[in-house]
């Protein structure tokens, strides 16, 4: 840990009542039509490499600008179902398959909502209606319940929470903002110079953070760069069943034929199996977290999930979840993904937050003093990062997610084989609430 930088508290959780799953998929409608942009295309997110460990980094360069005012649309969904919209759209319209990456919609959300914290009017409006909710007091609702129940795990799985605000010397940022952040998101607060110290000590954050998954979000903040916000998330878990063996065998790859390493056992599994596709949902010790392969067996992965709405991917996730575990003889590829550095901007602007992206709309009045600014405040970029690790033994992952704001210059006895030896998607899921925490896709070794 770098100077001046303080050590974390303990985030301590309790016992968590989480609704149905029911309920989101009754009103995924309702939360579509909630957004201000049509429906989204059907993409369906490659995969979700049970990327179990996941980091937000969103970094706020300022621009002042005259506040717009405007109602807060009404929300048809309790948070937690508004989250299941959001992480299916997200996922859907990163449009993942045609090559080895990762997302984490858990890092993406926790990030929005503390930049919705500072944000006024209009610009409020739009990024609270495209998470599906109606208020800050909703945001806050499923930060705490989301959080608990990520949290609430056993050893040998470990799961951590962590936000922080980074704010330039000398930025007139309003305190109840940071007192927001501080009681509503546990972030803590941190003070950088110039741009080349907040790169470097931001980065080593998310390094620490994320127990040395993601070296860095950042490459080079702007010199404009007045304040970040970060958010991280990191998760580890051994299956239930280990598998035995590594083995080389044959990948069919878009590409063709090519030899890869597969993890080979006998375990205990979830299968979903018709003439289309083949799901498999595999248990970790210690928490409820699911991770899910989802494999096409006519179609390519692109095509397939460029053909599932919405309804669709929750359909396949309820179905499968809802199966009795069985023993059978699985091969899946073993592999360490990163996702390398993604923009996301184009995604949430499609979405329908526009205003914080535009220097002559952007209402940040929540978060700066605007009466000490000469300058206008907008989110430049949205960057994120995931990578995945699944081995013999278990998962391990993390993501990063960057927004950016700048200143204006001045397997039994007869067991079944399922063998994933073609590109798949996978997600790492609540089993609850069928929400995706993390998703992602692999098409070669």
């Amino acid at each position: 840990m770098q100077p001046g930088i303080a050590r974390a508290p303990p985030f301590t959780t309790t016992g968590l009542d989480v609704q149905l799953f029911e309920h989101a998929v009754q009103h995924l409608s309702l939360i579509r039509q909630a957004y201000s942009t049509p429906p989204m295309p059907k993409k369906l997110v490659k995969g979700a490499l049970l990327l179990a460990a996941l980091v937000g980094a969103w970094i706020l360069f300022g621009k002042y600008v005259i506040p717009i005012v405007g109602p807060i649309a009404p929300a048809e969904a309790s948070p937690l179902e508004s989250y299941t919209g959001f992480a299916l759209r997200l996922s859907l319209m990163a449009g993942l398959g045609d090559r080895n990456t990762a997302l984490s919609p858990f890092s993406v959300y926790p990030a929005l909502l503390m930049l919705s914290e500072g944000a006024a009017g209009d610009s409020k409006t739009e990024i609270l209606s495209t998470l599906g909710l109606s208020s800050q007091t909703d945001a806050r609702e499923w930060f705490k319940s989301s959080s608990q129940k990520f949290l609430n795990v056993q050893p040998p799985a470990k799961t951590s929470i962590a936000n922080s605000v980074w704010l330039r010397n000398g930025i007139p940022v309003k305190e109840s903002y940071v007192n927001t952040l501080e009681t509503h998101y546990l972030a803590e607060p941190y003070f950088f110079s110039d741009a080349a110290d907040a790169t470097g000590r931001i980065n080593s954050w998310v390094y620490n953070k994320t127990n040395k998954m993601i070296d860095k979000i950042i490459e080079n903040l702007d010199p404009l760069t007045i304040a970040v916000l970060v958010n991280t998330v990191y998760f580890k878990a051994n299956w239930t069943t280990n598998f035995k063996t590594v083995i080389n065998d044959v990948f069919n790859s878009p590409k063709g034929p090519v030899q890869a390493e597969y993890l080979s056992g006998t375990v205990s599994a979830k299968v979903l199996e018709n003439e289309d596709y083949v799901a498999v949902a595999l248990s970790y010790v210690g928490t409820d977290a699911k991770f899910v392969a989802l494999m096409p067996k006519k179609a390519s992965l692109k095509d397939f999930v460029n053909k599932l709405s919405e309804n669709d991917i929750l359909k396949i996730l309820s179905d499968v979840l809802d199966k009795s575990d069985e023993n059978i003889k699985l091969l899946i590829p073993k592999f360490d993904i990163d996702s390398g550095t993604i923009d996301l901007t184009p995604i949430l602007q499609s979405m329908g937050i526009k205003r914080v992206f535009d220097p002559n709309m952007a209402d940040l009045s929540e978060m700066f003093d605007y009466s000490k600014l000469t300058e206008k405040a907008y989110v430049s970029k949205v960057l994120h990062r995931a990578r995945v690790k699944v081995d013999l033994y278990g998962t391990e992952a993390a993501a990063a997610t960057a927004v950016i704001i700048e200143i204006t210059a001045v397997p039994s006895e007869q067991i079944k084989t399922v063998k994933i030896d073609k590109p798949f998607a996978l997600f790492l899921v609540d089993p609850t609430t069928k929400a995706i925490l993390f998703a992602g896709s692999y098409v070669e070794p």
